[in-house]
């Protein structure tokens, strides 16, 4: 196997595609992508692309907020010492104290740019969240996401120098004697080229691929596969952060509840009406999420019940309808009344920490191609995240990707108009819902290593003729979907232990002494353990 792949049909003339080239391309519209944007030297002709709308990314849904160390009995010390905490050993170290002693100057970013964050007596209102040891998260009502992504996207319009490009579909990266120069995106059934001095990736996660997830399938991990097919490094793909409290609506969609109703003192009960997290851990329902996960898990095996339940009735109508109006209401067209119901929850796959391996300023393994948030792996959030430390890195890596471009551009000049993909034509082909589900039994809150060999077995076979699979942007989605579910299952399975978010059920136990290292992947490589992620 070669040292690159795509995945644009062998049967694609690709001198004949439309061309345009920028200065700055950014792949993504989420708040790392919009911070890189409305970071750059407004001097410069940036693309951002987007292949839905703002209200499917994974930003707009958040629920929760931003932590930063504000308050007068907490410290920088303090949430970095939380996050390395939670991040079970693997936290690269320079990554957290960059997040976190940059979050102030992030705040002032958005504030900047007119975000109006809750307030409360005495300033900013700090909510507490799992695993924080204060209350340290800003946040806007239980809509943040949705606030900050609504408030940047005016300030984008109105730049002269974005130019939006919606509903294009990343298909492959551009890539010569290992730099990045551009993309192929698929806009309304025409494939164009896309060319510029800087790509960056913001494309969010792949939680998507699971069939219960807070995030739809679309986020299915369309730039980091494109990434992983170009040659770049990626790492700690086995790492996926399932969210504890998760409800499924009447149509079957899953909605998240954010964590800051178990920071404000909501409960778990269990079927029985019992409370059980302090039987698992002395933080009670304030446990990091892997740990509330795991233990609601086993309260559903052993119950054999569908859902435990989140018991908010003695916070009362008039708080519940003020601070969680959003999720009030969707409770509610539910047939769920907080103030008097217990509401049915279980865990669902929320949040993916691998990603595309940078160093402290997004920079790849491929010349020219930068990535940060949820599709970059910065080592910021270790084996396990941290409760909304995930806007605040969008933030901090978006303004740092941002320096380097404005520092270093122009960073080279632009490749001639000749597109050529080296390496090899891929495709792979499945039933992603299937795919979702299994994903679910055997590589969810609790692994299992037969039944994750099993399925990579599986979908191995899967490889198809490019030409017959690859004509629409549903066949692009299923070969992302196999593609990065074979990355996870086979980190998962070189992983033989059980730390933070990745649980193996027949290797319970945490080895540091062999462990405690990162799992590096690259096309055409075997996968290798490195003591550190971040590039040096």
């Amino acid at each position: 196997m070669s040292e690159r792949g795509y995945v644009i049909s062998p049967k694609t003339n690709l001198a004949a595609l439309d061309d345009q080239s920028y200065d700055v391309i950014v792949i993504g519209a989420g708040i790392a992508g919009m911070t890189v944007a409305l970071s750059l030297d407004p001097k410069l002709k940036v693309a951002l692309i987007s292949k839905e709308s703002i209200q499917e990314s994974s930003t707009y849904k958040a629920q929760g907020g931003m932590a930063i160390s504000l308050g007068v009995d907490d410290s920088l010390e303090e949430h970095i010492a939380d996050t390395l905490r939670v991040g079970r050993g693997l936290c690269h170290e320079p990554a957290v104290e960059a997040t976190v002693r940059e979050a102030p100057a992030a705040l002032d970013f958005l504030q900047s740019l007119g975000a109006d964050f809750n307030q409360g007596a005495d300033g900013l209102y700090l909510g507490r969240e799992a695993g924080h040891s204060h209350h340290r998260i800003v946040h806007y009502y239980d809509s943040t996401g949705r606030h900050i992504a609504e408030t940047m996207i005016k300030r984008i319009e109105i730049q002269g120098n974005i130019m939006q490009l919606d509903q294009c579909y990343l298909v492959d990266l551009l890539t010569k004697q290992n730099q990045c120069y551009g993309c192929i995106v698929l806009n309304s059934g025409r494939l164009v080229t896309l060319r510029a001095k800087a790509i960056v990736i913001a494309t969010g996660g792949y939680s998507g691929i699971f069939a219960r997830s807070t995030n739809s399938i679309s986020a299915n991990g369309d730039g980091l596969a494109a990434a992983y097919r170009a040659g770049a490094a990626i790492s700690d793909m086995e790492f996926v952060q399932f969210h504890p409290t998760s409800f499924k609506t009447c149509s079957g969609e899953i909605f998240l509840l954010t964590e800051a109703l178990r920071g404000e003192g909501a409960m778990l009960r269990n079927a029985a009406g019992e409370r059980f997290m302090f039987s698992y851990h002395a933080d009670g329902e304030l446990a990091p999420r892997d740990e509330v996960s795991r233990a609601i898990v086993t309260e559903l095996q052993s119950n054999n019940k569908d859902a435990v339940y989140l018991d908010t009735r003695h916070l009362g109508k008039d708080y519940l309808t003020d601070r969680f109006r959003q999720i009030y209401a969707e409770l509610l067209e539910n047939g769920y009344c907080m103030e008097k119901d217990i509401i049915p929850i279980a865990p669902a796959a929320h949040y993916t920490i691998g990603g595309i391996t940078t160093n402290l300023w997004g920079q790849t393994t491929l010349s020219h191609l930068f990535a940060c948030g949820e599709v970059a792996a910065t080592g910021v959030h270790g084996a396990n995240r941290l409760a909304s430390n995930s806007l605040l890195e969008g933030v901090v890596f978006g303004r740092r990707v941002a320096q380097v471009i404005n520092q270093d551009f122009p960073v080279s000049h632009l490749i001639d108009r000749e597109v050529a993909l080296e390496g090899d034509n891929v495709c792979h082909s499945c039933d992603t819902k299937k795919l979702g589900i299994i994903l679910d039994r055997v590589a969810g809150v609790v692994r299992k290593g037969d039944a994750m060999r099993l399925l990579l077995m599986e979908l191995q076979e899967k490889v198809e003729d490019p030409s017959s699979c690859l004509t629409h942007i549903q066949g692009y989605q299923e070969n992302n979907a196999c593609q990065l579910a074979e990355l996870v299952l086979k980190a998962a399975l070189l992983r033989s232990e059980s730390r933070g978010t990745h649980y193996r059920e027949d290797f319970p136990e945490r080895k540091d002494r062999d462990f405690s290292k990162h799992i590096t992947q690259q096309w055409g490589r075997r996968a290798v353990f490195n003591e550190q992620i971040s590039l040096r």
